[in-house]
């Protein structure tokens, strides 16, 4: 009898286990191609991220938390790219004709990739609960090929008690973990 409790107990709780995993997976979707191989001393450098939300600033947040997310992931050389005089992003990934300077300025920097973006979603959506949700894209190109060698597109969302800011870091935790240098081996 105390086995049979044991094996209901075990079972009920396995059970709201994964009730709870499936409802935080219907939280987020993430997808991505398959990331290139990254030493620890790559230079990666970070290029303004374009907003195209109703936000301020939505970009250079996204761009703040994505070299933070890049150094705890084991990067040494990672660097935010500067912005370009006008006010408006250099490498603002909607003006394609952009991309000679990003590369011209990355390679004279000694840059191996520049990770470019764009914020689709950075907000509270409307209503009673006023859930938080974010939404991004980022490519890795290498700067020597010119080639985007990675992406990843990804949203998620927060319960109403959560801050846009830890639904954000979250997002680009997710979309950014395997972009980690390869361990050397000893």
């Amino acid at each position: 009898m105390n086995t049979v409790n044991r094996w209901s107990r075990f079972t009920h709780w396995s059970m709201a286990l994964a009730v709870s995993a499936a409802l935080l997976a219907g939280c987020a979707s993430i997808r991505q191609t398959p990331a290139p191989t990254l030493a620890a001393n790559d230079a990666v450098a970070i290029a303004p991220i374009a907003n195209f939300t109703e936000t301020p600033a939505a970009g250079g947040s996204a761009a703040a938390i994505a070299a933070n997310v890049l150094r705890a992931n084991g990067l040494k050389d990672v660097r935010i790219a500067p912005v370009e005089g006008s006010g408006n992003a250099m490498f603002d990934t909607a003006q394609r004709d952009t991309g000679d300077r990003r590369l011209a300025w990355a390679r004279e920097q000694h840059v191996k990739y520049v990770l470019a973006g764009a914020v689709e979603e950075w907000r509270y959506k409307v209503g009673v609960d006023g859930e938080p949700v974010a939404g991004l894209t980022f490519e890795l190109v290498d700067v020597e090929s010119g080639q985007v060698v990675w992406s990843a597109a990804g949203t998620r969302s927060g319960w109403s008690r959560s801050s846009l800011s830890s639904v954000a870091g979250s997002l680009i935790g997710g979309l950014l973990a395997p972009l980690r240098p390869t361990q050397p081996r000893s």
